[in-house]
């Protein structure tokens, strides 16, 4: 990938540009001599020094300074696209200036965008597939409302109204409200489409609600589903509905390889553990038939699959989720049956570089 290179002295102005630099930006190196750096970057402010004013002044005698970031940058033609911008400290004719390397991201940023686009078309049609374990789901909460209100009008017309009753029936009545817009919520945060949102969050709270999601189609299938957390575990950092994602494919792969086992083994645990000091390790572990030898290779590729009506896409699609929040997948057999998937998640300040260096 070609990188466009920038001197420019203290006053901002280009002392020097490389030719990927003239490609990039559509000016040649005489008409980019002497140009105000940020006609080309207009977010990228740089002081005296040398450093970035959104950051600290920083001396540029003794230290490094190396920033990535993504900006805006502006062509000679007036169109704008994606960068990452990166800034050093140089030396240059015995003067103090900066280093500019500016790398054009339009590509990352439509794989991103493509990539995205599809996981949410993936995790509508795993929804779809749900539909009607969901609507009995979120009926059975909807059926005790009905119930607590029709209760509530006959305790309500008779004399003397018990007080304390009707009181019990309303708290029955705010509590299932509660469980069926849990229900509603879970289900919308996964259909809708939405930017990706890195934030710190409880790797066990994204298990606790793909659970609820999966509960009822657990029922109907005869599987029971044990989760084991870790207490006190450290925040990973990512987006929620993209790892919600992952787990929820995990699960119904589980499922699915569970349905020609007897009722004695048809249970899926899940279990999440601390791994190396820095990250976090989530197991999906079936009792089914376990994985063919020769497919261990293909697993993760798009459109693999030993289902007869299945895309292929669920495990190459959390693969890439896994793997821009920096963690790593795999799966293996058990020892004595079954199969198990595993993937990693790095924990604390290393989670937030680590998505951030995971996206394409």
């Amino acid at each position: 990938m070609p990188l466009a290179i920038l001197a420019a002295n203290p006053q901002r102005k280009i002392l020097f540009a490389n030719a990927a630099a003239e490609k990039l930006f559509g000016y040649s190196r005489e008409e980019l001599s002497g140009v105000v750096i940020n006609e080309l970057v207009p977010a990228l402010q740089l002081n005296a020094c040398g450093a970035d004013s959104v950051h600290a002044d920083l001396p540029l005698a003794g230290r490094e300074w190396d920033r990535h970031r993504d900006l805006v940058a502006k062509r000679g033609d007036g169109t704008e696209f994606p960068a990452e911008v990166t800034i050093n400290p140089v030396s240059w004719e015995n003067e103090a200036c900066t280093l500019t390397i500016v790398i054009d991201r339009t590509e990352r940023y439509e794989l991103l965008r493509n990539r995205q686009q599809l996981a949410h078309l993936t995790r509508v049609s795993t929804l779809g597939e749900l539909a009607g374990s969901l609507a009995h789901e979120l009926n059975q909460p909807l059926t005790a409302i009905l119930s607590n209100a029709q209760a509530a009008q006959r305790f309500l017309a008779t004399e003397p109204v018990d007080l304390a009753e009707v009181r019990e029936i309303l708290h029955d009545l705010v509590e299932d409200n509660h469980r069926a817009s849990e229900v509603i919520r879970k289900i919308r945060a996964l259909v809708q489409k939405g930017e990706l949102e890195a934030v710190p969050l409880s790797v066990a709270s994204v298990i606790r609600d793909v659970a609820l999601l999966v509960h009822s189609d657990a029922i109907v299938r005869g599987i029971r589903v044990r989760v084991a957390v870790t207490p006190e575990l450290p925040p990973v950092h990512g987006d929620k509905v993209q790892l919600q994602q992952v787990v929820l494919n995990l699960l119904l792969n589980a499922f699915d390889a569970l349905e020609s086992c007897s009722a004695l083994n048809r249970e899926v645990a899940i279990e999440v553990t601390p791994e190396g000091g820095d990250r976090i390790r989530v197991a999906v572990r079936d009792g089914g038939t376990g994985l063919a030898g020769n497919t261990f290779d293909k697993l993760f590729l798009p459109f693999f699959t030993s289902k007869r009506d299945g895309l292929g896409l669920g495990l190459s699609i959390s693969r890439s989720i896994v793997e821009m929040h920096g963690g790593r997948i795999w799966a293996q057999n058990n020892e004595d049956r079954g199969a198990t998937f595993y993937f990693t998640l790095p924990t604390g300040a290393r989670a937030e570089r680590s998505f951030l260096r995971g996206q394409p």
